[in-house]
């Protein structure tokens, strides 16, 4: 096994841990909801106020492209990467799992969804995400590379939001 996949099953075992014990309650990263039929809007990690969606995804030889409205925003990613995204937005799945379908089977399997990504900031060239999470009455708010966030979110049909002032400083203006 690669290390590189040990390391999202390390993870993703993590995530469960966290989920089924409860700890992270007191955390910065988890989040606490309010009762059915309260505004979510409040709360600051759910909120997507200065973000876009994003409303494709599209893939060159080593960059996936995010537009929204005018503005189309190049990220340099991995060939294995791109193929992930890929095949989740293509909806199919090959003979063995890839990591990001395995991940996606055990968030199905103990009842976690994915609320959305927001990619939100970019520093010295590397560009940062976060994946929302939620379990019950909790949320998690994880760190995450884009392209495993937007690898997830293409087989679980979760929105993809990116910071609106980033798309416009780094993206390229097509109207």
């Amino acid at each position: 096994m690669m290390m590189k996949e040990l390391r999202i099953i390390i993870a993703v075992l993590l995530i469960l841990v966290i989920f089924a014990t409860g700890v992270f309650t007191g955390s910065q990263i988890a989040i606490e909801l309010p009762p059915a039929g309260s505004d979510y809007k409040s709360i600051p990690q759910l909120s997507t106020e200065g973000f876009v969606i994003v409303e494709n995804i599209d893939a060159g030889l080593n960059e996936i492209y995010l537009t929204s409205g005018c503005f189309k925003l190049p990220m340099a990613i991995d060939e294995q990467q791109i193929l992930s995204i890929l095949i989740g937005s293509s909806g199919e799945r090959g003979f063995r799992p890839l990591t990001h379908d395995l991940m996606t089977d055990v968030f199905e399997i103990y009842d976690i969804k994915i609320l959305m990504v927001k990619i939100e900031s970019i520093f010295d060239g590397t560009y940062f995400a976060k994946i929302l999470l939620k379990r019950g009455g909790k949320v998690l708010n994880l760190d995450s590379r884009p392209s495993d966030a937007i690898a997830i979110a293409a087989r679980t049909n979760a929105p993809v939001y990116i910071n609106k002032t980033l798309l416009e400083e780094y993206g390229d203006n097509i109207c």
